[in-house]
């Protein structure tokens, strides 16, 4: 399989403007008065974020893993390495299916550790009624500052979407607790 695991901590595109998705399967959830809905154009996944948070332009990356030439990126943060980041590989060659992710995991286990440089192993579930691949914190190489990166996987029809919850030791906790309300609160839909 030539589609990546892994690439949003090293993407090298800009963010893309807020807008609405083309999919529907699913309603996203109404924000309370301290969060955002994430929606960026082109992708079908929504969730909630605190209301502090902006969108971020992606810096330049030197290590990328997999093909991303068709891949779209969009991030919301509190600055330029404290982010959630969402990146959509669309048209998998084999859409991932709840029956088929375990025998595809070793291939995306494969991709996030060598983006990451470390072993790295992928816990099974599904997140908003969607398979999904979690990995554990760990740290970043390659930026100009101490990071860690928590990344997960989801798949929609045949598109794959590496949310990426990546921080510094100051914000680890803002962005631990984001990526939480992010991870419980995703959704599919326009």
């Amino acid at each position: 399989m030539t589609r990546p695991a892994v690439s949003a901590v090293l993407a090298a595109l800009a963010v893309g403007a807020c807008g609405s998705s083309t999919h529907s399967t699913s309603t996203p959830l109404k924000p309370g008065p301290t969060e955002k809905n994430f929606s960026a154009p082109g992708m079908a996944i929504h969730f909630r974020f605190p209301a502090s948070f902006h969108q971020v332009q992606l810096a330049q990356s030197k290590r990328i893993a997999g093909n991303t030439g068709q891949a779209s990126h969009a991030a919301v943060g509190t600055g330029p390495f404290d982010l959630l980041i969402v990146t959509r590989f669309p048209k998998r060659p084999i859409p991932v299916t709840a029956q088929n992710i375990a025998r595809l995991k070793p291939q995306f286990d494969q991709a996030v550790s060598s983006a990451l440089g470390r072993k790295m192993s992928a816990s099974i579930g599904t997140l908003g009624g969607l398979p999904a691949l979690s990995y554990p914190p760990a740290p970043v190489e390659g930026l100009p500052t101490r990071a860690v990166s928590r990344i997960t996987n989801v798949f929609v029809a045949d598109d794959q979407y590496e949310l990426n919850c990546q921080y510094t030791p100051r914000a680890a906790a803002t962005i631990t607790a984001a990526c939480n309300e992010m991870l419980r609160t995703l959704s599919t839909g326009r």
